[in-house]
């Protein structure tokens, strides 16, 4: 089998977390890999460790917006939905801020994606 340099990076950040491969490849939370981790290091986004039912814009070591340093909600089902169907359009809703802006791109997860990812998310402890 061959795999390249990548893929024994992901495989063993996966290992590292925890996670076996086949959970990783089986639902849309591959994606999440591209920026984030499943454990506390933080990537181009927040490591995502603890990250259902974390206040937004907490994660220790990240740098968040001004907009998301003063958020005043927590990452449950309603708006990780809202984040995961249009994460730059959900920023501006959530904050109350029309100019707020994130990196992460709008993904348009709704109905069984969105449940799959939420409730991995959440086995993220």
């Amino acid at each position: 089998m061959y795999i390249k340099a990548g893929g024994i990076a992901i495989i063993t950040l996966l290992l590292s977390t925890g996670l076996q491969v086949s959970d990783a490849q089986a639902g849309p939370e591959k994606r999440c890999l591209a920026c984030h981790s499943f454990a506390d290091k933080n990537n181009m986004g927040p490591g995502l460790k603890g990250v259902f039912g974390r206040k937004a814009g907490t994660h220790p070591g990240f740098e968040y917006s001004d907009s998301l340093k003063n958020a005043d909600w927590v990452w449950d089902e309603e708006n990780l939905r809202k984040w995961l169907y249009d994460a730059p359009g959900s920023i501006k809703e959530l904050t109350g801020d029309d100019k707020a802006k994130t990196k992460m791109p709008k993904y348009k997860y709704k109905g069984e994606k969105a449940d799959k990812t939420i409730n991995f998310l959440k086995t993220l402890k």
